[in-house]
């Protein structure tokens, strides 16, 4: 019997200025999601481009009108672009750092939240001054919400952009795996950044000059201690973003889903989002494209169009 079918998109990065057919493309996967019998949505992080709380009211919007702004229906965690944003011009590329080290970080997380408090009502806190990690719990599946996003720093995070799982979270997420009412829950982990083995894509063997800046700028520190940690507690699955991947892969025997492709990629006549179906005690996860006619379908929704008066 179907527990639950779950929709993974991620990476949406909206930016009214500069990224304005985002909002449209994510509307149009929504939508997609919907007429595929999706019961609930799941985002993996980088809402904004920019760090832009206006960006975040788009999108609440967006899931208002589509009638999923409630905790029931939708379930995000935060990404690097949520905290620090990202630059639009080469100017911003050479200011970047100096905007980094004045970033309120715990400020940025606490606004996050405080945006979609109605995606996170009911949901658990095992900690009681942190926001992450958090679950649902939906009959027999749990989802389980981290935070990938690592502080800024000159040496070792100077992109903004690699990750860390603090201390903290991982002693809190030690408590909610190990819950005696959780045994025998399916487990699906929310996490932005990628578990790629060495940091590379996973469907890629080219040594390309990208992927050695991406083995600097985009990694997760510390995921072994992670990934081992699924192992003990039969974690299914890991979904998550950042690298702009629509990729399926396996590492240790646990499934990854990285859906960071759905929107920001290169095609401008496809979108995709993978859907996965729950059972009590197994899962299946399938890729459902989106192929767009870019006259037909691409008009301006209400949303862009408010943007732009």
């Amino acid at each position: 019997m179907l527990n639950m079918r779950i929709a993974h998109i991620s990476d949406l990065h909206l930016c009214g200025q500069h990224k304005k057919n985002n909002i449209e493309k994510t509307e149009r996967l929504i939508r997609h999601a919907l007429d595929n019998g999706v019961q609930h949505l799941v985002i993996t992080g980088d809402i904004s481009d920019n760090a832009d709380e206006n960006d975040f009211l788009v999108f609440k919007e967006i899931l208002r009108k589509y009638n999923m702004l409630s905790s029931e229906k939708t379930t995000i965690v935060i990404g690097n672009h949520d905290i620090f944003g990202g630059p639009q011009t080469a100017q911003d590329v050479l200011n970047f750092p100096s905007k980094c080290i004045l970033v309120d970080y715990h400020e940025k997380v606490l606004k996050f939240v405080n945006h979609f408090k109605e995606l996170f009502v009911n949901a658990v806190f095992p900690h009681e001054e942190m926001f992450f990690p958090f679950l649902k719990e939906f009959k027999d599946t749990l989802l389980i919400g981290l935070n990938s996003i690592d502080h800024y720093s000159r040496l070792k995070n100077s992109f903004a952009s690699n990750g860390k799982v603090s201390n903290q979270q991982i002693k809190a997420l030690k408590r909610l795996l190990t819950a005696p009412e959780f045994k025998d829950k399916v487990k699906i982990v929310l996490i932005h950044h990628h578990f790629y083995k060495k940091n590379m894509p996973a469907k890629s063997s080219e040594n390309t000059l990208w992927n050695k800046i991406e083995n600097f700028t985009m990694k997760l520190r510390g995921k072994k201690k992670l990934i081992r940690l699924f192992i003990k507690n039969n974690v299914k699955l890991v979904l998550h973003g950042h690298s702009h991947d629509m990729v399926d892969y396996y590492r240790k025997g646990i499934r990854f889903i990285n859906a960071g492709g759905s929107i920001d990629n290169e095609s401008s006549t496809e979108l995709s989002l993978y859907i996965i179906d729950a059972f009590p005690f197994d899962i299946s996860v399938t890729l459902s494209p989106l192929i767009l006619n870019p006259v037909l379908d691409f008009q301006k929704s209400d949303l862009v169009n408010s943007i732009a008066m």
